[in-house]
């Protein structure tokens, strides 16, 4: 069996969940001894190397395009580009070449902004099995975000005719896959995918290859993490103010490492006590891993709607107690611990939240052990157990 990816993303650009997810199917289908084609984009100018081989059947096609680096445009530019995006047919006829070359028997499809969204039309014809993902709701709204208290963006005329396009274009695929029903449901009732078979799937949790037990911090300093894209709609710039506060009234036995990058990595740096908050910028999945284990709390303070955050699984499988704003698919990952979920942007209801993890550490192991029992059933092996089915229906 053969089995095409494409996702807008991969390794070495991954950015955010949606491209670890790819990587670590990928991965697994190769273990398992099927052919597996990766079709993703790289930024212009940069060296081209349309096919880098795996020493096994992997391939990766990198074709370029503006999507890495579009944060960095104009708004005025992003506003046309999107138009063409959903109608570029150069680059769609380069994944058309690619799977009339490699044949695929499935192409399974994750986010397609930068790839053009003529390719569900692209797969039906060449009459390939299409499986496709969905992580967020750029078929909704462009950017893919929905801000709390911002709802109605999406009922704007502009953005009506922008879904009622993206819903023609992609027509039925024959298997639509969610991890959050949230997601799903919200696709739906926008009257996307009338006609595919329609699964909710949570995401397969990553296996890392170490365990770290060294604290980094002693001191009887409670420690939290954020890990995520440094920008206003994850809500960094909320959770550094709240942590602020929270200084300033005298709140000494707590720090705050920050791992990520994004445009507002220069503000942030500006508005913070280096002494309680530590930036890192950019750090690898193993580190991450390295943190996740050191500290004693995630916090996951979002001011858009999440499908379904791969830190959150990440530190579920650790036992590491979460935090995080209840919106969009994390009450679903969390619905064993709603006592750990805030309104979102509300300060009043994160700190009293910080403050009971630090005042109820026998509370927390029993949060650690609900985290725990609720992976188990997310390992990669039975998530490919269950995709494989759906692959062969």
């Amino acid at each position: 069996m053969k089995i095409c990816l494409i996702n807008n993303l991969y390794k070495p650009y991954t950015r955010g969940g949606a491209e670890v997810i790819v990587e670590l199917i990928s991965q697994g289908l190769l273990n398992k001894n099927i052919e597996v084609v990766v079709i993703s984009t790289m930024p212009f100018f940069v060296k081209n190397l349309p096919i880098v081989e795996n020493k096994i059947n992997i391939k990766n096609y990198y074709l370029s395009s503006n999507y890495y680096n579009l944060s960095k445009m104009p708004k005025f530019f992003r506003l046309f580009w999107h138009f063409f995006d959903l109608f570029n047919f150069f680059i769609c006829n380069k994944v058309e070449n690619i799977l009339i070359k490699e044949n695929p028997d499935i192409v399974i499809t994750h986010n397609l902004k930068g790839l053009s969204y003529l390719l569900p039309r692209v797969i039906k014809k060449l009459r390939i099995k299409h499986i496709h993902y969905l992580h967020d709701i750029q078929l909704i709204y462009p950017s893919g975000l929905m801000i709390y208290g911002q709802e109605q963006q999406n009922q704007k005329f502009f953005a009506k005719i922008y879904q009622i396009i993206c819903c023609r274009l992609f027509g039925s695929p024959d298997t639509v896959i969610s991890p959050s029903k949230w997601l799903l449901d919200y696709h739906k009732n926008k009257k996307f995918f009338p006609n595919s078979k329609k699964i909710v799937l949570a995401n397969p949790t990553p296996v890392f290859a170490k365990n770290f037990k060294n604290k980094l911090i002693k001191n009887n300093v409670f420690q939290f993490l954020y890990v995520g894209q440094i920008d206003d709609h994850k809500g960094i710039i909320f959770l550094i103010n709240v942590f602020n506060k929270l200084i300033k009234e005298n709140k000494k036995n707590i720090s705050l490492i920050i791992a990520g990058d994004g445009s507002k990595l220069d503000d942030i740096k500006k508005n913070i006590n280096k002494k309680y908050i530590n930036i890192l910028g950019k750090i690898d999945r193993e580190s991450v891993a390295k943190y996740l284990n050191q500290v004693d709390c995630l916090i996951v303070p979002s001011l858009c709607y999440e499908n379904s955050p791969t830190v959150i699984y990440e530190a579920f499988s650790m036992g590491l107690p979460v935090i995080a704003s209840k919106i969009g698919g994390i009450t679903e990952l969390m619905k064993d611990n709603q006592e750990m979920l805030f309104e979102p942007g509300n300060k009043d209801d994160l700190i009293n939240k910080i403050l009971f993890v630090i005042n109820n550490p026998e509370e927390l192991k029993k949060i650690s052990q609900k985290e725990l029992e609720f992976i188990k059933d997310l390992s990669l092996e039975k998530y490919l157990e269950k995709l494989l089915r759906i692959c062969c229906d």
